[in-house]
């Protein structure tokens, strides 16, 4: 199974939180092997995404090139739960990968999850 292709955001948390679904009710997330685009009717953030292999979970370092992320890198882990079922925790703050698919109070861990479209 591949994370390639877009993914519409069911739901979202970000430091322990819940996010209003109006929030990002527009977003898709287009992937492929080695970029990313956030799309909310035209490209609002993109980067490149570097697989990191014989890892467990599964994980990502992300490097904003275009957009509010543009120079930044985050880590990430993410499960594929079926074809069509994509979990992604992200740390935010940079550093670490996160240790887990949770989010907690006072952090900028954000746990997304997406839906194939």
């Amino acid at each position: 199974m591949s994370i390639n292709g877009k993914w519409k955001i069911e739901e979202a948390e970000l430091g322990g939180k819940q996010l209003s679904a109006s929030v990002f009710a527009n977003m898709i997330l287009e992937l492929d092997e080695t970029s990313y685009q956030l799309r909310e009717n035209e490209v609002i953030d993109s980067g490149l995404i570097e697989m990191i292999g014989n890892r467990e979970p599964q994980a990502l370092l992300i490097t904003g090139i275009f957009g509010p992320n543009k120079g930044k890198t985050f880590s990430c882990i993410y499960r594929l739960e079926s074809n069509d079922d994509l979990l992604m925790c992200y740390n935010l703050g940079g550093g670490d990968f996160p240790k887990s698919f949770k989010t907690f109070e006072n952090t900028l861990l954000y746990l997304v999850h997406y839906k194939k479209i």
